[in-house]
């Protein structure tokens, strides 16, 4: 019998594997969120999600940042970490609308949760709450004087150019 060592494949097929593995993980935390959202309702599901990615989103935010090797801090470093989120990695991609080592404005044109739950004729997650946490956790991992607000997220009424729109800031 014969196996394969990490170290052994070619970088090609690990960048898949590390997709492929996040949309495993993407998966597990739909259906779970899904399952409890079926048998209690969204607003139980959303309160329990909100707990789990609060422990879950300072803990890759602490691995990737040591993978990473950043140990400098700044914006950059929060955008670098943010692109390495577990979630993010077979998402749609934030965008930079401002980029200073003083400020971002980011935004998201797409989303995938909702654009599933929207397939499923579900109705819009208020996802706040959560990517406030989100984005946060990972900020004070990363860069301690870092502050996060929402310019923009549901429950807040849909905008036209994009789907959620965040600030950070160095305070």
């Amino acid at each position: 019998m014969r196996y394969t060592n990490l170290d052994r494949l070619p970088k090609k097929t690990l960048i898949q594997l590390a997709k492929m593995y996040s949309r495993n993980w993407q998966s597990l935390d739909a259906n779970w969120f899904g399952l409890v959202e079926e048998n209690f309702g969204l607003e139980t599901a959303a309160r329990l999600d909100l707990k789990s990615w609060e422990r879950q989103s300072v803990l890759e935010a602490e691995r990737i940042k040591k993978v990473l090797q950043l140990n400098k801090g700044g914006l950059s470093s929060v955008l670098t970490v943010l692109s390495f989120m577990s979630w993010q990695l077979t998402s749609p991609l934030f965008e930079l609308e401002i980029d200073t080592p003083e400020r971002v404005v980011l935004h998201y044109p797409r989303c995938a949760v909702h654009e599933s739950r929207n397939k499923k004729g579900k109705p819009v997650f208020p996802c706040k709450t959560m990517k406030t946490t989100l984005l946060t956790n990972i900020a004070r991992v990363v860069e301690p004087r870092a502050a996060v607000r929402c310019i923009s997220c549901p429950p807040d009424p849909p905008r036209k150019d994009c789907w959620c729109k965040w600030e950070l800031t160095l305070r």
